[in-house]
């Protein structure tokens, strides 16, 4: 009796028909997986996939054909057989290539073979999510033709009712049930469950029910169910360790915020009244601590927010109050940037301005000039004209190009167009009205319609002094008015001024 090398035909048909079997079950298996976007992809490598394996079994019957002929060949055709031997083993692990490229693009994290490294916030998704079951799986069968059922989900009690196993799930990439609140929970409770429901799950679908059974029933399971349950209500509650830690924080944030409100109606209000801020000292509740302290104090009487923060201050539990004067200062520049914005943006809408300018020295000595803009206003109704103090302005000497080049510098800065300026207004002074050198006469040659007007107190002024020159009595009360001053003031007052 000859030994057969070869399959029968009968042998032949069953294996073509198992390869068939198995392709068409992977067909749109991978279309679970994976999202809109990368569809195209997915597919793709799902086509090339399902190709190489077509090809792969043909050339499974072309070998079957090859080792019919094996008998009658010689040598240097066994190495042919060798060289497919090779090319199919190239194709399979380029089909497992392609494999594990499609499981890194596939991955499920509700899936239970995804939960190895799991941190806090993946914990609290997962648990806020809840188990993810598919009832209308097909799920595949093992070597004794066993599978998972959805009849594991649920516990039939003895008094007929079915109570749902919750903690129960199925992971479709490896074909495994878990618990859910063990694999989760396990390292955070210091358990020791070593069960195969909580490590690397369990397929022995014949003992499923007992294992199922010891497991619900063990002290590690029940421990994680109840930090399962305790953690999701309390995600519905939103108050979690993280939440309440969020809450406080905000609540100080609210609570500086109205503080800083308080703070800056003083600064405002003070402001509005030309009122000093500070002091000889800086600390609440002394004498003669200014303005600004006294009215936080008087806010304090009658408001709960700032009185608990003059109670934080007094107990010592801050110590960045935002009552000193660094803060003080601060807070006017601000409010002083943000009026002076509005201002200009006011300007710009009417386009077309006028410049008054004045020079005095200030308590230090320090020679300075104000800027006062004058638009009409068309935000209003009816319209009208208004005049705006911009800044002070410091000046090294009085010089008309000193003055004239730090007006054209401060209207850059501003953002304004000395072409649109349509008036200046200044005193009688030679520097400022000088028909050749003063700085109506410089501004005049860069804009011809900025329109010069001399000030109007200042012409009065003027024209007092001829009147009283022009009378010998006046002269006389003048003149001593002015001996008086020199022989009672003018010494002490040169004295002040040269400190």
């Amino acid at each position: 009796m000859s030994t057969r090398k070869y399959l029968s035909g009968y042998e032949k048909l069953l294996k073509k028909r198992k390869i068939e079997k198995q392709i068409e079950s992977q067909k749109g298996s991978m279309d679970k997986f994976v999202t809109s976007i990368k569809k195209n992809t997915i597919e793709s490598l799902g086509e090339n996939i399902t190709n190489e394996q077509e090809t792969y079994q043909k050339e499974l019957e072309d070998d079957e054909i090859i080792q019919q002929k094996e008998n009658n060949e010689n040598s240097p055709n066994n190495v042919e057989t060798s060289d497919v031997t090779i090319i199919d083993n190239e194709k399979q692990n380029n089909l497992e290539e392609n494999e594990k490229k499609i499981n890194l693009l596939t991955n499920n994290i509700y899936d239970p073979s995804q939960w190895e490294n799991i941190d806090t916030k993946l914990r609290d998704l997962l648990v806020e999510k809840g188990p993810i079951r598919e009832n209308d799986l097909k799920f595949p069968l093992d070597k004794e033709r066993r599978h998972f059922s959805t009849t594991f989900y649920f516990k039939k009690l003895s008094n007929g009712e079915k109570f749902d196993r919750r903690w129960l799930v199925y992971s479709k990439d490896l074909d495994k049930a878990f618990c859910f609140c063990c694999k989760l929970f396990n390292s955070t409770t210091h358990g020791n469950c070593t069960n195969q429901l909580t490590n690397e799950g369990i397929n022995d679908w014949r003992n499923i029910s007992n294992k199922i059974k010891n497991h619900e029933t063990s002290k590690e399971h029940v421990t994680n169910m109840n930090a399962w349950i305790d953690l999701e209500m309390r995600l519905l509650k939103n108050k979690t360790i993280d939440k309440n830690f969020e809450e406080q924080v905000n609540k100080e944030k609210d609570h500086w915020k109205k503080v800083l409100l308080r703070i800056i109606a003083v600064v405002k209000n003070l402001g509005k009244n030309n009122l000093v801020f500070q002091g000889k000292n800086e600390k609440i509740y002394q004498e003669n601590n200014g303005n600004f302290l006294s009215l936080i104090e008087m806010i304090a009487e009658f408001n709960p927010v700032m009185q608990e923060h003059v109670q934080r201050i007094q107990h010592g539990a801050i110590h960045n109050h935002y009552l000193g004067h660094n803060i003080q200062n601060e807070l006017i520049q601000l409010l002083a940037n943000e009026i002076k914005g509005k201002i200009i943006k006011k300007i710009k809408e009417a386009k077309y301005f006028s410049i008054i300018h004045d020079c005095t020295p200030n308590v230090s000595h320090q020679e300075q000039m104000t800027l006062v803009l004058r638009c009409v206003n068309i935000s209003t109704s009816p319209i009208k004209i208004d005049e705006h103090f911009v800044e002070f302005l410091k000046v090294d000497d009085t010089f008309g190009k000193c003055l004239f080049n730090e007006i054209i510098s401060v209207i850059k800065s501003l953002e304004l167009d000395i072409n649109d300026v349509r008036g200046q207004g200044y005193d009688n002074g030679s520097n400022m009205k000088g028909k050749k050198q003063g700085v109506q006469k410089r501004i005049i040659d860069i804009n011809p319609r900025a329109f010069y007007t001399p000030c109007g107190c200042h012409n009065l002024i003027l024209v007092l002094c001829d009147v009283a020159n022009s009378c010998p009595k006046a002269i006389s009360f003048f003149g001593v008015v002015q001996c008086i001053y020199i022989v009672f003031f003018f010494h002490k007052a040169m004295k002040n001024f040269t400190r």
